[in-house]
């Protein structure tokens, strides 16, 4: 039993020649086109102008058998018109965040200060601020700082990212990263995290790396006073 494979799209062999003068041809049978083959893969319409128009079934050509209706210019229009809504532009909506009130700015504080075991914060401890501890204002994101001022339940914080001073909850301010870094390096460790695969835990001892400031607040020595920087006098505020 023969068996032919039906072509799901028109030959190249059988395209029209002679597009656009009324009198196209086809390649290979050399009569009117469409001839048999051809018009087994097309579609019948008719143009604007009254001409006809043959589309393909199972592909994106089209023939504009009658005299030529459009220019050159239009035909670039219409093509750019196409492409520009197949492939509109999307934007995600971008984030909204409501204006910033005014806050005081400042010349960074000359604090210095890391932290090497539970409870010893002091102005110039570097932290996070953890979303929602800013006015909406700076964006629902961690925003990098530095503890200017102790205190419960708000301390004062410099923001390195514009040096604005704002007052924020203790409990929203955690410890950099960094921190425990040079901690771990200042007591001559490699890793202060537990062996093992995947993310290790903290070793028992280490565990404050990864406390608030009001947890390191709550396990400071008593009687202990925040040190003052020298000079403070020469870092005012700023207009």
């Amino acid at each position: 039993m023969d068996w032919t494979p039906r072509l799901t799209r028109l030959p190249d062999s059988h395209l029209p020649l002679g597009v656009g003068t009324g009198q196209a041809t086809c390649r290979a049978c050399g009569t009117n086109w469409p001839c048999k083959t051809a018009g087994e893969h097309l579609s019948e319409t008719r143009c604007v102008c009254g001409s006809a128009s043959w589309w393909e079934t199972r592909g994106p050509r089209n023939w504009h058998i009658g005299p030529r209706c459009y220019t050159n210019a239009q035909a670039v229009v219409a093509q750019a018109a196409d492409l520009g809504a197949a492939w509109a532009a999307h934007y995600p909506p971008s984030h909204y965040y409501p204006v910033k009130p005014g806050r005081r700015r400042r010349q960074e504080p000359p604090y210095d200060h890391t932290p090497a075991g539970p409870g010893d914060v002091q102005p110039g401890t570097w932290v996070w601020v953890r979303p929602g501890g800013l006015h909406p204002g700076w964006g629902d994101i961690h925003h990098l700082g530095m503890v200017t001022a102790l205190g419960t339940p708000k301390c004062e914080l410099w923001l390195h990212i514009d040096g604005t001073v704002h007052q924020v909850r203790a409990d929203h301010l955690i410890l950099d990263g960094y921190i425990a870094r040079r901690a771990a390096r200042a007591a001559g460790l490699t890793t202060i995290r537990e062996p093992g695969s995947g993310r290790r835990p903290l070793l028992p001892e280490w565990k404050w790396v990864d406390w608030t400031i009001a947890q390191h607040l709550e396990h400071r020595p008593p009687g202990r006073t925040p040190e003052e920087a020298a000079q403070l006098d020469l870092f005012s505020v700023q207009g």
